[in-house]
């Protein structure tokens, strides 16, 4: 629940800080419903930690809210939303602690999934194999059967899924498919092996 203060602190290094502005899908610059927007305090020993609890905003992605900084410097601004918007820590914006951070555009990357369809074809294989191309570290397989495994990915950025196949003889074959995922579809890249 924000805070109810008449203005901001006059130190403009502690204090009530004011935070306004929209969170847009930056793909297309379109407001996102209902995100949840987090301010994050840089720690000592590096990273960011959450300050309080989210502030939801409206149907227009519109939020304003008060935050009490404890410290000189170090905070920032993200947003979450279903089924899997993100900012990304570089593009999240900066706040400055003790003043009115208004006009601010939280952006947020669009999910997509890509569905991976193995197909063992004829003679049965039995194989290692590595996939990768989404987000995480990719998924390693020991002896896969004929399966579907869905990943996330970013939408709007161009990419490959690449996948290795290592034979009974320990013989790497690499594969690889071009892909450019839209915001909020999942595309099929098809491996037999």
């Amino acid at each position: 629940m924000p805070l109810l203060m008449s203005g901001c602190n006059n130190d403009p290094t502690t204090g009530a800080t004011l935070v306004e502005g929209q969170v847009v899908e930056i793909q297309g610059r379109q407001p996102v419903a209902r995100a949840l927007v987090q301010v994050y305090q840089a720690g000592r020993g590096g990273g960011y930690g959450a300050v309080g609890s989210p502030y939801p905003t409206d149907v227009q992605g519109r939020f304003s809210f008060h935050f009490d900084a404890t410290s000189k410097s170090g905070y920032l601004v993200k947003a979450s939303a279903p089924p899997g918007y993100l900012t990304d820590w570089g593009l999240a914006p900066n706040l400055t602690a003790g003043r009115k951070n208004t006009g601010l555009l939280i952006p947020m990357y669009a999910p997509a999934w890509v569905r991976l369809q193995l197909v063992d074809a004829l003679p049965r294989s039995r194989v290692y194999m590595f996939i990768s191309g989404y987000e995480g570290g990719g998924t390693q397989l020991y002896y896969p059967r004929d399966t579907t495994l869905i990943r996330p990915l970013l939408a709007g950025f161009p990419g490959k899924i690449i996948w290795v196949i290592t034979n009974q003889q320990g013989i790497d074959t690499q594969y690889e498919q071009a892909i450019k995922p839209t915001a909020l579809d999942t595309l099929t890249v098809r491996i037999s092996f």
